[in-house]
């Protein structure tokens, strides 16, 4: 006994420096006494533990999911409202820009080699089918008309050599080879003759131009088609000339010509738009791109204008840009007036029909954690269906929702409810809250 004494004093001397110094609680310090007193006191044999008490499983169990009485929900100010079925298409808002159609785009090239004299149409200029642009000057023109003429002389000569050699083959006054060559010459001068004419035309002579060049030639002697003269067949400078017209309605958006300046066919002298419609350009992020569809309707906005035109996605492009990283679709739309331009910014609000088995509810409803989306839904319990309101308890299972769609009033779900089901909107911040401290008791995890 005397060496459990002297061990207990300096284990009570000690202690007591230990609080001296460094300041412990009260609690601490008995919870020590208590220790001393015990360690004076004589030890007994240890009886056995006693058995812990047996708690049903269910208060063990983290069931995922919250259980409130209905006065604890009208405390918390708890709101709940019925799940919808989606019903209205999503809108889908999008950026983008007008421009040109190129398929209507009207490039003006000279069709052979040119000196430049005039230019009438300037850039920007609205112009009408039929009005002039450029003055053109070409020695290849010239040439062109002078041999349209000569291939007309020769096919006139032929025909009438036919038609005076047809009565003699008949009394026998000629032979029939020479009939045959005489057939022969006018069909080879006729054929001549016609792509003379049709090279005319494909140079864009028009047949105004064309005609009048065959007038003082319908009526020449034969005897003196060996030696025309130049009345006959009209002047060299004149035929040179020809002036280019606009082929079309619209604006000229792109102009390189210059008076005074030598062209070859390959040199695009301007470019003329349609005005009667544009093309509409958005850009689609890959995440909603399956949502897009040909056919769908698209709400063209000018911000600057305060004007909307409705137009139809006529096309959605196989690649993602490399600049945008974004999927471009196309539309077009009416531009009556010509009030509208390439390249004006737009807003498009695209119509996505309603999905099968997607649901809408309201924003307040849904809490994000960590970059996933919840509602806390209320379950039916059966067991309660009777008794004391004020005594009953719901349960709220806390449940994965896959997002649609989401605006500033409305969610639509896409996967995680069903019409019908209640879910939690004023007062699913505070299940949050409780649902996270009641995770942590049960499991010692957060999600936070």
């Amino acid at each position: 006994m005397y060496w459990k004494s002297t061990i207990a004093l300096v284990a009570f001397v000690g202690l007591g420096g230990a609080v001296y110094f460094s300041g412990v609680s009260n609690g601490y310090v008995k919870g020590a006494l208590k220790n001393v007193e015990h360690a004076l006191v004589p030890s007994k044999p240890s009886a056995a533990p006693p058995e812990a008490p047996k708690l049903e499983s269910s208060d063990h169990v983290w069931r995922h999911e919250l259980r409130l009485t209905h006065e604890e929900a009208q405390s918390i100010g708890l709101s709940l409202t019925t799940v919808t079925a989606q019903t209205e298409p999503i809108k889908l808002e999008l950026t983008g820009r007008t421009a040109y159609d190129p398929d209507t785009l009207t490039k003006i090239r000279p069709r052979f080699d040119t000196l430049v004299e005039k230019v009438h149409a300037s850039l920007g200029q609205t112009v009408k089918k039929g009005e002039p642009l450029v003055e053109l000057h070409s020695t290849e023109l010239a040439a062109a008309k002078s041999d349209f003429q000569g291939k007309y002389v020769q096919w006139q000569h032929d025909l009438k050599l036919l038609n005076l050699r047809q009565d003699l083959v008949k009394t026998g006054a000629i032979s029939k080879q020479l009939w045959v060559d005489t057939i022969n010459d006018e069909e080879k001068s006729r054929l001549e003759y016609t792509l003379a004419r049709d090279r005319l035309k494909i140079i864009k002579v028009p047949e105004s131009e064309i005609d009048p060049l065959l007038v003082p030639l319908r009526d020449v002697d034969t005897k003196t088609l060996d030696q025309p003269t130049g009345a006959q067949f009209g002047s060299l400078a004149d035929k040179a000339k020809m002036t280019l017209v606009s082929p079309v309605d619209g604006i000229v958006i792109e102009r390189e010509v210059v008076p005074q300046n030598f062209y070859e066919t390959s040199t695009v002298l301007m470019v003329i738009a349609p005005l009667d419609h544009l093309w509409v350009l958005v850009n689609v992020y890959e995440l909603d791109q399956d949502k897009v569809k040909v056919g769908q309707t698209l709400e063209i906005q000018f911000p600057f204008l305060a004007e909307k035109v409705e137009g139809k996605v006529q096309y959605v492009a196989s690649e993602v840009s490399k600049e945008t990283r974004a999927v471009k679709i196309r539309a077009s739309i009416p531009n009556p007036g010509a009030r509208l331009k390439s390249d004006m910014l737009v807003k498009a609000m695209l119509d996505i029909p309603p999905s099968p088995g997607q649901t809408r509810i309201p924003r307040l409803a849904m809490v994000s954690a960590n970059g996933t989306d919840y509602v806390f839904v209320r379950k039916h319990n059966p067991n309660q269906e009777s008794g004391s309101k004020a005594n009953a308890v719901d349960h709220y299972e806390r449940r994965k929702v896959e997002v649609a769609q989401e605006n500033h009033d409305k969610v639509v779900i896409s996967s995680g409810l069903q019409p019908g089901e209640e879910v939690v909107t004023r007062g699913s911040l505070i299940l949050a809250q409780m649902y996270d401290d009641a995770m942590t008791v049960a499991t010692g995890l957060s999600e936070k």
